[in-house]
C-alpha cells in the first residue's frame, strides 16, 4: 500500500510540475555578446536598430523572460502583430526571434512559448526607449 501511495504521489508530483513548467528566454538565445539588433514588424511599418549597450538591452529583455513551455492555447488560432528581432553577434552569427502577440515567443526553426502578458507587453516600451 505504501508502495502505491509513493507511486501516485511521484505522478502527481511530475505532471504538476510539466504542467507549469516556466522557463527563462534564455533558453531561446545562442550564446555570445550581441552587437546589432534589428526589428521590424509583421505587417510591416515598424524598424528599430540598436548596437552596443541598446543591443545588450533587447538581449537582456529576451533572456529574463520567463516561458512557459506547456499552455493551452494554440499560436495558429491567434492574430496579430509580430516583432522580428534580427540578433548579429559579435562573431557574425546571426539569430532571429518572432515576438507574437504580446503572448508567444519562439527562436526562428523553434517552438512556441507561451509569455507572461506583462512581460511581453513591456517590449514596445523597451522600443522606444532603447532605439539608435
Amino acid at each position: 500500500m505504501k508502495r502505491l501511495a509513493l507511486l501516485l504521489a511521484v505522478f502527481l508530483m511530475a505532471t504538476f510540475s510539466s504542467c507549469s513548467q516556466v522557463k527563462r528566454g534564455d533558453v531561446l538565445l545562442a550564446d555570445g555578446v550581441v552587437s546589432q539588433v534589428e526589428v521590424s514588424s509583421l505587417p510591416e511599418g515598424y524598424h528599430y536598430s540598436f548596437s552596443g549597450e541598446a543591443a545588450e538591452t533587447v538581449r537582456d529583455y529576451i533572456s529574463a523572460l520567463h516561458l512557459k513551455a506547456r499552455f493551452k492555447e494554440s499560436p495558429e488560432l491567434y492574430s496579430g502583430m509580430t516583432w522580428v528581432i534580427r540578433l548579429v553577434f559579435e562573431d557574425g552569427n546571426e539569430q532571429t526571434i518572432y515576438h507574437f502577440g504580446n503572448m508567444f515567443i519562439r527562436e526562428e526553426s523553434g517552438r512556441w512559448f507561451r509569455m507572461e502578458y506583462e512581460e511581453a507587453a513591456a517590449f514596445e516600451s523597451l522600443l522606444g526607449k532603447r532605439s539608435d
